[in-house]
This record gives structure tokens, sequence and C-alpha cells, in this order.
């Protein structure tokens, strides 16, 4: 057994294609990655890879594999060949079709043995496979792994080798390669380069170094000021940060997420800081953190209590003993960036939030949409509905004990929301846009409650970013993402397959942790509707009534499918999933209750009372398409069991939708179970289908209600049953 060292050397790779290699290459507990499977299907890596490892720096992708035979795993194959009664004659012997059978899979004749393969008898083969030396199978594994990673926008460059069918497309120029089992060189060549043992060190303060054995592979590179392992360059740049941070007595932050960044921007990786001047803290703080970390990847630093130091961190590559001159040059470029900051802030300052506000009918928002005054003058019209609606009225909004009624903070915020999309620090800097609106919203006298419904209207930024800290924030939210997902069905512009320009995936992920989060009862479908109803006063072209009720369906089934996942996310089994989802609740809290209390109560008898009592009813009842709309007369009740289940049934309807109604789901489903008696009686006593059509359409017109008032629970027909 030898390691296995396989090196694809580069021009710098940008680091998002290193964090895709490395789990493209990387085992996971739910799959193997593409080295192992490589390996695996060559018969040169057998069972678990406890010793592969994958090793990606700016310059290079490497995988070293520990265990890897000097030949291939022995492998045996079953053929199975003719009938029995073709390949043997009279006398038990092979006939012409069964020594063929057998010279065809390299076979002797006395290996061929008769065996029953579902009921039938075939002659059947076991063959060796060819056992090759592992050095004669690597060099077809390097062009496999090279083009078998997934990279987007690849690009191509050169002239295309000799002998080559097409362009290879790669993130950035492959410039050597190199592959040693042990000590052994592989011999090999693809797209015009001869793999060896020669890989490069670091840029400036490295060498070209023959690598003698895989095994030697880290330490060699390290001479030459190369740390391959990701992991090892992300502990060393995170001990750095830590002790320069001591060094002024304060603590680090990365809010943009910037030490990911530089973990695959370095090589030989140091730490080092730099100052700039303390007038600039007059900015404000998010001001201050992108400036230093949108584009320079510094790490801003902050004291005890919180406040940011005139200081910043910063990951270098250069030799360490130049840390003055860098250190000096990314201060003149801080500098100089700060005091454009300076400039576009105090501009804003002085031309305020509302000034801006009356600006916006100049921007386009989208050509088939209007602009972002007509964008504003829709939230103002969703939001006064959603103020008014469940969850939202008389609650506390947030605003350092605002007086303010929540539908007035809500139409101004609303007004507000993108005017800083116009201003001078959004336009330098736009990850602020929001965050700088709720700054202006501030410093212009509107409160705090409008400020910060402004400034956290965007949010969540992802699936699992954090959502508005106030309810102002949060119906702001939902009402500017539920614009913009009805907005791309007007402009004809609805996500497909995997293509969402816009963002709405993420946008209806955030509606749905939204309402959850904080328990906003609306109805998702009028939602919907009154956000195509602001496009209809807006004069929007081509919205009838029937395109109008398909765009608020397919935008609703648009968000429930992002509930859908966030449950079954949760772990909540599919069938309870799906019944919840089918249930005529309209919001999204109730949905998502149904989906939970199904996955709870899984196999409690009353459950499945309840369940058992809709699939009778539901079952019988749909075969009158017409049975839910007929009312039930109790003059044609013929037997008891009739009038039984008739009062059962109002007995039951009154505490069964009560408590749905505040979503108290486990006493509406005992109340739903509690009409398992009443039913089962009136199936073992009734002749639902009679041949009296007026008796037969009421009892299935009664079924029918039965079935509405059970399903108002949800759809329980998906729901499979843990008892016969």
């Amino acid at each position: 057994m030898s390691t296995l060292l396989i090196e694809i050397g580069c021009e710098e790779l940008p680091y998002k294609v290193c964090e895709s290699v490395v789990r493209q290459l990387e085992d996971t507990p739910e799959a193997p990655g593409l080295a192992h499977r490589l390996l695996v299907a060559e018969r040169l890596l057998e069972g678990g890879a406890p010793g592969l490892r994958v090793l990606v720096s700016p310059r290079r992708i490497a995988v070293l594999v520990e265990g890897v035979p000097e030949r291939q795993t022995a492998k045996t194959d079953d053929y199975r060949g003719p009938k029995a009664e073709i390949a043997y004659d009279a006398a038990g012997g092979l006939t012409k079709a069964g020594l063929g059978f057998a010279r065809s899979r390299g076979a002797r004749p006395e290996d061929v043995r008769r065996e029953m393969v579902d009921g039938t008898e075939f002659a059947v083969v076991r063959v060796e496979a060819e056992r090759r030396d592992a050095a004669d199978v690597l060099p077809g594994v390097i062009p496999a792994l090279i083009t078998g990673l997934q990279i987007p926008r690849g690009m191509r460059w050169g002239r295309r080798p000799a002998g080559a069918a097409d362009y290879l497309r790669f993130s950035r120029p492959i410039r050597w390669l190199v592959c040693k089992l042990g000590g052994t060189t592989i011999q090999a060549a693809f797209y015009g380069l001869e793999c060896g043992d020669v890989t490069q060190g670091h840029r400036v303060l490295g060498a070209p170094v023959i690598i003698d054995a895989a095994g030697h592979y880290e330490k060699h590179l390290t001479e030459q000021k190369v740390i391959v392992s990701q992991h090892e360059r992300r502990r060393l740049i995170s001990e750095g940060l830590d002790a320069r941070a001591a060094e002024l007595d304060g603590e680090w932050s990365d809010p943009g997420d910037v030490l990911a960044e530089a973990v695959y921007l370095a090589e030989w990786p140091s730490v080092a800081r730099g100052a700039f001047a303390a007038g600039h803290l007059r900015l404000p703080a998010p001001v201050l953190i992108t400036a230093m970390q949108s584009h320079q990847r510094y790490f801003p630093v902050r004291d005890g209590e919180g406040r940011l130091l005139p200081a910043f961190l910063y990951v270098s590559n250069a030799d360490p003993r130049a840390a003055g001159l860098v250190t000096r040059g990314n201060e003149r470029v801080l500098e100089g960036r700060l005091d454009d900051a300076e400039f576009a802030y105090d501009r804003d300052v002085a031309e305020g939030l509302d000034t801006m506000a009356d600006r916006l009918g100049a921007v386009v928002f989208h050509e088939k949409l209007g602009s972002l005054a007509d964008k504003a003058q829709r939230l103002q019209g969703l939001v006064a509905g959603l103020a008014a609606g469940p969850g939202a009225a008389g609650a506390p909004h947030g605003g350092n004990g605002s007086s303010a009624p929540l539908a007035e903070t809500l139409r101004m915020a609303a007004r507000l929301a993108k005017a800083d999309l116009v201003s001078q620090v959004v336009i330098e800097l736009p990850v602020l846009q929001g965050v700088m609106g709720g700054i202006y919203a501030e410093s212009g006298g509107h409160g705090d409650a409008i400020a910060k419904a402004v400034g956290e209207h965007y949010r969540p930024l992802s699936a699992t970013a954090p959502l508005p800290g106030t309810l102002a924030g949060a119906l702001l939210a939902v009402a500017d993402k539920a614009d913009n997902i009805v907005g791309a069905w007007v402009a004809g512009q609805k996500p497909s397959g995997s293509r969402d320009p816009y963002g709405l995936r993420r946008a209806a992920m955030g509606i749905v942790r939204i309402a959850l989060e904080y328990s906003l009862r609306f109805p998702l479908a009028g939602l919907l509707a009154s956000a195509v109803d602001q496009f209809e006063l807006q004069g929007a072209e081509g919205l009838g009534d029937e395109r109008r009720a398909v765009i608020v369906a397919e935008t609703a089934a648009f968000v429930r499918e992002r509930l859908q996942v966030l449950l079954l996310d949760e772990g909540l089994p599919f069938p309870s999933v799906e019944a919840a989802l089918a249930a005529p609740a309209g919001d999204v809290p109730a949905l998502a209750a149904r989906a939970r209390i199904f996955a709870a109560l899984a196999g409690r008898d009353f459950f499945e009372d309840a369940v058992t009592a809709y699939n009778r009813c539901a079952a019988l009842a749909a075969k009158d398409a017409a049975a839910g709309s007929r009312s039930v007369d109790p003059a044609l009740f013929e037997d008891d069991a009739e009038r039984e289940l008739a009062a059962a049934y109002d007995a039951a309807r009154g505490p069964l939708l009560e408590a749905l109604a505040h979503l108290e789901l486990e006493s509406a489903v005992k109340e739903a179970a509690g009409l398992r008696p009443a039913v089962d009686r009136y199936f073992d006593a009734v002749m639902v289908m009679t041949d009296d059509a007026a008796v037969r359409g009421n009892r299935l017109a009664q079924l029918a209600a039965v079935a509405a008032l059970i399903g108002r629970l949800g759809e329980l027909s998906r729901l499979p049953l843990a008892q016969a």
C-alpha cells in the first residue's frame, strides 16, 4: 500500500471555486466525493476512505490518499449465458453454444456451471477481472478528476493541443500536473501537459520543488512557503487575528464572512494591523465596516464596550518582513475610501430621506412595472391591509414606546423604504441598501419605529439570515417580498426550473419565516390578491379576472412550496406535510401547525379515528361531485343512524371550528375523532347507494358535510394508518 498524490496546478482560483471544489472532492456522511468514487471505480480503493484528504489553496487542487494498492484489487463477475437446454447436450456436455459462451468470456469449459434464475436454468460462468498495475490505471484517473469537477463559467486558454477533441474549460488555466504513487512518478499526459513530480512553491517566497514521495508533499511545500491545507490556513489566520486584536485590547469581527475568502487568497498567510484617522469614526458603523470589508477584506476591531476602534486587521500573502510597507499601502487605500464615504454621507444627510423619496419617480424599478415611486405606492397599499390583519392589529411594533398607530408607522416606512437607493452611499456601497435608509430616517427625525422598519425590510437576506426585529419591519418586509413575487408574474417573468434571477424563492421563504416567527395569520391568497390589486390600480395591462385568478393561485402555490421545504427540513414526514398543505387553511402558521401536529399525533388512537372517519365519508361522497354543494334535509332521514350522525355533526362542528381558529389542533382532532362511532354505525346500518335518488343524494350530501368538516384539518387521506 502506498500514498497517492494528484495535484492540479493553476493560476489563482476564485475563492468560491475553491470552496466548491472542496465540497465536490471531499467525502461526506451522505455520499463519497468525486476522488473517492473514481478510485473505487478503478479498484484502487475499497470501502471507506479515512485516509483521503482534499487540499485546496489558491494555486493548486490536491488529493492525498493513503492505502492505495500497487495493483488493482481482485474482482469477479458472474455472466449469464444461454439457457441450460441450449448450452448443454443430453449427456450433460457443453454444446457449441455453451463452448462459444465460455470462449467469449475467456473461461475454460469446466468453469461453466448451471444456475437457476427466476425459475429458469441458465449456463453461468464466473470470471476474474484483469488486475492492472496502479501506475497503468492512474493516467486515466487524472483527466477524469479534472473533467469531473463542475466548474461554472469555465474559461479556455491558449491553443487547443493536437488531438484534443474540444477545448478544455476550467476556472483558471492549468499550468502543471503532479501524480505520485509513493515514490513513483506516474507518467501521464493531459491536454498538452506532461504529468511529473515538480510543483510550484509560493509565487514570491518559494521556488519550484521536486516531490520525492507523495507522503512528503506537505513538508516540501511548507519549505517553499505554501500551506496546502485549507484547515491549517484557517487555524493560522484565526490565531493571528486573535493575537493582533489582543494587542489593541479589542476583539475582531467578521460580519461579511471575509475569513472564508481569506483562507483561499493566501498560501502563506500572516496577519497584520493598520489604522485610520479617528475622525472617520463619526461615520455610521455599517459604513465603516462595509468600507473595510466589501473590497479590502479587512477585519474591524471593537473595544470591550463594542465600539469600533480606528484600526483594522488584514491577512497578507506577502513576505511578513514587508508588513510595514504593505500596511502603509492598505492604510492609504482605506483612508481614500473613507474620505469618499464621508463626502457621500454628508451629502445624503444634507439632502434628507424625504427629498430622496421625492426623486424615486425618475428611477425605473422594472420596465414593465414602473418606477421606484410606483413601487413605494404599492407598498403603502399593501401595508395598510397588513396592519389591520390578523396578528398585527393592536400588537406592539417596536420603537422605544412609540405611540404612533402601526398603520401610520407602516405607511410612512413604506413611502421611505426605497428612498436610500438614490443615496450617494448606497450607490457606492449597494450592500447597505435598507441599512442606510434606516439611518437616514432616524437622523431625519422620523423616529425609531419607522427607522427600524425601513432598515429591516430587506430581511431575511437568505434562508437562514436574521429576520426583522420589529413587527413593523416584518410587515413591511412581507409586503415588499409579496410585491416582488407578484410583480414577476405580472411582468411575465416568473422563475422556471433553477432560473430565479430576482431571488423570488428567497423572497417566498422570507414570507414564510416571518409569518411563522410573528404568528401572522393573514390569508396568503388574500395578501397576493392585494398585491395584484396594487398593480391594477397603477394601470398594469392584461389583468382580467381569469389572469388575476391564475396569478394568485400560482404565487400562493409558489410560497407554499417554500413552506414545504422548510417543514421537510425540520424532519417532518412527507405525508404529514402533504396532508397539511392541502388543508383549506389560508395562512402559513395554520398550515405549519397542522403538519407538526400530524407528525406528533401519528399512531395515536384518536388521531387514527379521525383519519378513518374522514376516509370513510370522503371516499363515498366523492362518487357524487355535486354532493358537497347540496344541503342535508333531515326530513329524508329513514334510519336512526342518519339522525345520530347528524346530531354528532352538529355537536362537533362548533367546537372543532373554534379549536381550529385558535390553532388548538389536538382538540380539533379529538372533536373529529368523536365522530367515528357515529360514522361506523352509519355505514353498518345505512345503504347509502339506495335506489331512491332523493334519499341517496341526501345521504351522500350528509357524508360530504362530515368529510368537509373533518377536512378542515387537512387532506387526511394522504396520511398512512398505523393500524388496520
